[in-house]
């Protein structure tokens, strides 16, 4: 085998790995959860819901969002999504781990939930999937995204029940 049949292999394989890394991302980065409630009773249960983590540090840094009215407003039609209302949680000790170890992903900051009432009339919440993004990162900023994933967790058990 000559060399460069072995670089060329070796380009190939890593040209491979590189799309399979970015589809997985793309198909599996953002969770959509489905809820057994009622888009009402799922937003009721998520403002219940996240003040009783507020011991581990968890809380709503602002005021939710119905961004379902910014596309009615603008007379943007999202066929397959009837209502659309977005949250907002922060867990501030986990936040600063994170930043201290990257300034920059501040810029995903806070962890956001859409709770999504879609034209089946079905529920659902949609988020970043801590765990897959966490694969990127080392350190400080892995462990804590982690940990996000494990309390958001016990929150949807919460939430859901």
């Amino acid at each position: 085998m000559k060399i460069r049949d072995l670089a060329g292999g070796m380009v190939l394989g890593a040209a491979s790995a590189g799309v399979g890394g970015v589809k997985l991302l793309q198909t599996q980065l953002m969770k959509e959860i489905p809820s057994p409630k009622s888009f009402e009773e799922t937003c009721k249960a998520i403002e219940e819901t996240v003040p009783q983590f507020a011991e581990k540090g968890w809380g709503f840094p602002f005021n939710n969002w119905n961004f379902h009215k910014v596309f009615e407003d603008k007379n943007i039609d999202i066929p397959d999504i009837k209502k659309m209302t977005v949250y907002f949680i922060c867990n501030a000790k986990l936040a600063a781990k994170m930043i201290n170890a990257n300034n920059a992903i501040v810029g995903i900051m806070p962890c956001s939930w859409a709770v999504l009432e879609k034209s089946d009339g079905k529920t659902y919440i949609a988020k970043i999937n801590m765990n897959v993004l966490a694969n990127i990162f080392l350190g400080p900023t892995k462990e804590a995204m982690l940990q996000v994933e494990k309390d958001e967790e016990e929150m949807f058990e919460k939430i859901f029940s």
